[in-house]
């Protein structure tokens, strides 16, 4: 492989990889600092419910919402950093929000969207909607 090749082949590497950190919306700086608002706890959060989860793309939308959180703990309690994008009005969310969480699930006080631990994932239903989309853990 010549030497034009191999640098064409790393720029393109590279794009790729950025683009990919592009597919999240919630980096670590955003739930770095303390939450402005935390969750009612009614039971004790199943543990796979915390950390950061985005929603897997549905196939059978062209333009689908896209569901982002993490559930965090500190001091305070237990705080939601959610973000949801409307694919079709392009209007988004992104901040802490209330939540209610009542053991293996969580609902989302901004719209509604029930997570939940199922079967050792964890599932999403949005408000008024019996589908559920499985949610994807994030690193």
């Amino acid at each position: 492989m010549n030497r034009l090749s191999l640098c064409i082949l790393t720029v393109l590497a590279a794009l790729s990889l950025s683009a990919c950190n592009g597919l999240v919306a919630v980096s670590k700086t955003d739930i770095s600092g303390k939450p402005s608002v935390y969750a009612t706890v009614n039971k004790e959060p199943d543990p796979k419910l915390m950390g950061c989860y985005l929603r897997s793309r549905p196939g059978e939308f062209n333009r689908p919402n896209k569901y982002e959180y993490c559930l965090v703990k500190d001091a305070g309690g237990y705080g939601v950093y959610y973000y949801m994008l409307d694919g079709k009005s392009l209007r988004s969310f992104k901040d802490w929000t209330p939540a209610a969480i009542n053991g293996n699930c969580m609902t989302v006080e901004y719209d509604g969207s029930t997570y939940c631990v199922q079967d050792g994932d964890v599932w999403q239903t949005t408000a008024g909607s019996s589908d559920r989309h499985r949610m994807l853990p994030m690193n």
